[in-house]
């Protein structure tokens, strides 16, 4: 109680010091604080000997924003530090986490611009979801990204070429825990778009990826060649689709190189004023959560709706449901068929927030948020997790 009361009144004093200072700064600040009901804080499995520890948490967040536009050159700055409490946790009681994002625009000319990102996560937390790859393992990680994008028109309004690179390193503290989880990919991209009509654009795209685990049995490299379309048919409907083929090599000498399709696509709906749908699909081949096999045949399909209730009043729902398959085609050296087995693993997640905003400077909002995990290849490892928060939102 002692330490919560000591982290209480930090965050008290660094909210004093930033309202007394906020209309001087360059910046703007927001401050979150929210309470929540969590009832597995370390996604334990349902059939484990540990039954799931639930707990009570406070969470705090800062958020600092630096948009500025200088002639040509855009550059935004979003760094947000945040400190959760837990009731009833074993162990620490507190988990400091960070989120850093940097961008920065270039228009060298009308016909030419470069984007580059930077995307910097550091946290405590059992499970992190990157780009719908679940790693969960209760402990400190480092989460690195560099996206870069050069687009410029050959014909103006026209033909374009986009060349794009992105790196990502991803990193546990816990020795044991990188040694299977730890890796690097990285990703380089050329595309070549046309416009068709004023509202329609097509697009060869090539892609080329290279993943590297510090356990090699999962490393491997993909090529992708594809099209992509996008078309708005009207001003409350537009569609996105992108497919092709991938040819996907292992460097572990019992998984299978494979040749096989991918899909996305995604429909957007603007039926009244102020309701948004977007449906989405994809399948591909893509990384796998489970360390025996090098990776997973994944079929996602997802649904979100934002809805304005009133003007102050905003109802968000998203749901997303994602099976991916795993065979003796992509398991590695370590896959043993008189212990392990290949199979199907279904993750459900919903989130379902209802915001309110009392004034120019305060809102509410309330959250509810539901994970399931069912895995045929992961045995113990099953189980579903429940959170719902409460929170209040001021913009210094």
């Amino acid at each position: 109680m002692r330490q919560l009361q000591r982290t209480l009144l930090l965050a008290s004093s660094v909210l004093i010091t930033c309202s007394a200072t906020a209309q001087n700064l360059p910046f703007q600040v927001f401050n979150f604080l929210s309470v929540e009901y969590d009832d597995n804080i370390f996604t334990s499995g349902d059939s484990t000997e540990v039954p799931p520890q639930e707990s009570f948490k406070i969470m705090n967040q800062i958020e600092f924003l630096l948009d500025s536009q200088q002639g040509n050159t855009y550059y935004g700055v979003r760094y947000s530090p945040s400190l959760v409490w837990f009731e009833d946790r074993p162990g620490d009681s507190t988990d400091v986490n960070h989120q850093l994002d940097l961008i920065l625009n270039q228009d060298f000319s009308p016909r030419t611009s470069l984007n580059l990102k930077h995307v910097l996560r550091a946290a405590n937390e059992p499970e992190l979801v990157d780009e719908d790859v679940t790693f969960r393992s209760n402990n400190d990680y480092l989460y690195n990204s560099f996206d870069a994008r050069l687009l410029t028109q050959v014909t103006p309004n026209k033909t374009s070429v986009q060349v794009s690179g992105r790196f990502v390193d991803f990193s546990y503290d816990d020795d044991q825990v990188a040694d299977a989880n730890d890796y690097q990919e990285m990703t380089a991209g050329l595309d070549l778009i046309q416009v068709v009509m004023p509202e329609s654009t097509v697009s060869g795209q090539l892609r080329y990826s290279e993943v590297d685990y510090d356990a090699d049995l999962r490393d491997y490299d993909n090529l992708q060649i594809g099209l992509a379309a996008s078309r708005v048919f009207n001003p409350k409907f537009e569609a996105q689709i992108r497919g092709g083929v991938e040819m996907h090599n292992s460097d572990d000498p019992i998984a299978e190189d494979l040749d096989s399709p991918y899909l996305s696509g995604s429909l957007v709906f603007l039926p009244a004023q102020g309701t948004r749908v977007t449906l989405g699909l994809g399948y591909a081949q893509d990384k796998s959560p489970v360390q025996i096999f090098s990776t997973q045949e994944k079929t996602t399909l997802s649904a979100t709706l934002s809805r304005d209730l009133s003007a102050a009043l905003r109802l968000h729902l998203t749901g997303r449901y994602s099976m991916g398959s795993f065979s003796r085609s992509n398991a590695t050296e370590a896959f043993n068929p008189e212990v392990h087995s290949a199979g199907d693993e279904e993750l459900l997640r919903f989130v379902s927030t209802l915001s309110y905003r009392v004034d120019v400077r305060n809102s509410v909002e309330a959250t509810l948020r539901y994970t399931e995990l069912d895995s045929d290849v992961r045995p113990g490892s099953d189980y579903d997790r429940t959170r719902v928060s409460l929170g209040w939102k001021y913009s210094l």
